[in-house]
């Protein structure tokens, strides 16, 4: 009896740090499970606590980037009525029906910072979001955190918004992990235009990628890509896709996402050179 005793209060100290700043899973039809995670006070940023959308999606199942290529819906969060800045890692790259999707699998934490409530009063988000492998179901969710998890000193799921805040790709005036874009062009006439950009880095980019948004109008597929330099300088060819009524790139902005394949990654909005 002793031992099955001092065992359960080992199981329950072991368990307890582990679901700290976690809410309860929603299961959504077998397909993916959600929830929302929050980070402890000290990674509290200009007032605004840090939390996370965490989803796990059963084997197969996809959900989507802020860009979701030719096909899906993004993740998106609101709280009292406004819209969530999310700050999303960098997505994988799926192949959903024969066109070109961008998303995650498996497991995704999505980080944000929002303003506490006033008054202890719990916080309300709101998701929208989809899910595609054989066909493609669309969710909403809403989500209660008790002020309490949102003032915590401590929160066990400090370790996994590090790592997932590493997945960002860094914007203008942070970090950027010794990468640049240092120039971008399109070519053509719409509706068969190409958007050539050239980037640089301080490491070999034999596995690097890039990814560009250019409003909804626009779809790009994977790019081809040249090095040269040592590897260490490349020339990324996108051809962008369009509707039936072709519309022109040439001075529109393009936003950049630029992963170096060695775990940096920087996102830039730069405006498309004639």
């Amino acid at each position: 009896m002793r031992f099955v005793l001092m065992f359960l209060c080992f199981t329950v100290a072991f368990a307890s740090p582990v679901s700290a700043g976690a809410g309860p899973w929603q299961d959504h039809q077998g397909m993916i499970k959600t929830r929302i995670v929050t980070a402890s006070a000290d990674m509290a940023k200009d007032g605004k606590a840090l939390l996370a959308w965490e989803a796990e999606l059963e084997p197969g199942w996809k959900t989507y980037w802020r860009s979701p290529g030719e096909a899906g819906l993004p993740v998106r969060l609101q709280s009292g009525g406004n819209g969530i800045e999310i700050l999303y890692p960098v997505p994988e790259r799926f192949e959903l029906f024969g066109l070109q999707t961008y998303g995650y699998s498996h497991k995704v934490l999505l980080p944000f910072y929002t303003q506490v409530p006033e008054g202890g009063a719990p916080l309300a988000v709101s998701a929208d979001f989809m899910v595609c492998k054989d066909i493609c179901v669309p969710f909403e969710a809403n989500y209660e955190v008790a002020a309490a998890s949102l003032a915590e000193e401590a929160s066990a799921q400090d370790i996994r918004f590090d790592v997932w805040l590493k997945r960002v790709p860094a914007r203008e005036g942070l970090a950027e992990a010794g990468l640049s874009i240092v120039s971008a062009q399109v070519m053509g006439t719409p509706g068969h235009q190409r958007v050539i950009v050239d980037v640089a880095a301080d490491s070999n980019l034999s596995s690097a990628d890039l990814l560009a948004e250019a409003g909804s109008k626009f779809h790009f597929g994977a790019p081809d890509k040249s090095l040269s330099g040592n590897g260490m300088t490349a020339r990324f060819v996108l051809m962008a896709m369009t509707g039936k009524k072709p519309d022109d790139l040439r001075g529109q902005s393009v936003r950049l996402t630029f992963m170096d394949g060695n775990g940096h990654a920087i996102d830039r909005t730069v405006e498309l050179e004639p």
